[in-house]
């Protein structure tokens, strides 16, 4: 087990380019799959609830 927590670097020594690069790195990633899987799921709902409705008018209709 480690007893020394330091780091072996110290910040002073990094100059700008690598803390953004660090900081890049260290950021998550925003990607427009995450948008689009949301959108799915209204269509997916919106449809459902069409399909329901058009099945309870078959029912209804087919007992009349």
């Amino acid at each position: 087990m480690l007893t020394n927590h330091e780091p072996d670097r110290n910040i002073e020594d990094l100059s700008d380019a690598e803390i953004y690069a660090a900081i890049r790195y260290l950021e998550p990633t925003e990607t427009s799959t995450e948008e689009k899987n949301d959108d799915n799921g209204v269509v997916i709902c919106v449809c459902l609830y069409i399909a329901l409705v058009g099945c309870l008018a078959f029912v209804w209709l087919y007992w009349r």
